[in-house]
């Protein structure tokens, strides 16, 4: 009778914490069924993105290529700015400085964006930011005017740059008026 006391007691105590923690923590055996669910709908989609569909058209076929395109493209697009920077220094070194000026939550976007894409869904913390101080554009616009007077202009034609200048109808070339500030010693960044 003792035992049976016992095993009424302790078998309801336990039967008792057991329902009022599972709400808390879950039910593990209901939790694996439910990944396992979720995981065989993951593999039917997967499966009817993938097959070969009968009616297929020439708008899926172009929708199809439109989405393989962006790893490839990336890809391209960072070995082409390796051969921007050696093809043309100055002119990358001007983007890059133009680069510095975009805001730090702006590459955070791209980012999230990027990754999103390409299936990561991890999101990074930013702190925040106000953007570029005045002293920071100021600094970029100097280097970009220093990089400018790098760059090697050519003269342009004397009856032009005479002719351009005689005419006051007419507005100016851009040619003609890097050579008016390269003849008057200045540094042709206006």
């Amino acid at each position: 009778m003792l035992t049976k006391l016992l095993q009424t007691v302790i078998g309801g105590g336990v039967q008792a914490v057991a329902s009022a923690i599972t709400p808390f923590t879950g039910d593990k055996v209901q939790d694996e069924q439910g990944r396992h669910a979720e995981m065989l709908a993951r593999f039917q989609q997967f499966g009817a993105e993938f097959a070969d569909r009968q009616a297929r058209t020439w708008w899926d076929s172009f929708i199809d290529g439109l989405n393989r395109l962006p790893r490839p493209a990336m890809a391209l697009g960072v070995i082409g700015i390796f051969v921007w920077a050696s093809a043309d220094p100055v002119g990358f070194a001007a983007a890059a400085q133009a680069w510095a000026l975009i805001p730090e939550e702006m590459w955070i976007v791209l980012g999230a964006v990027i990754t999103f894409f390409f299936g990561d869904r991890t999101l990074l913390a930013s702190r925040r930011s106000r953007g570029p101080t005045m002293e920071q554009v100021q600094a970029v616009l100097d280097t970009q005017r220093k990089i400018a007077a790098m760059r090697p202009v050519a003269p342009v034609d004397p009856d032009r740059y005479a002719r351009e200048m005689a005419d006051r109808d007419t507005p100016l070339s851009d040619d003609v008026i890097r050579e008016w500030n390269r003849r008057h010693g200045a540094n042709g960044a206006g």
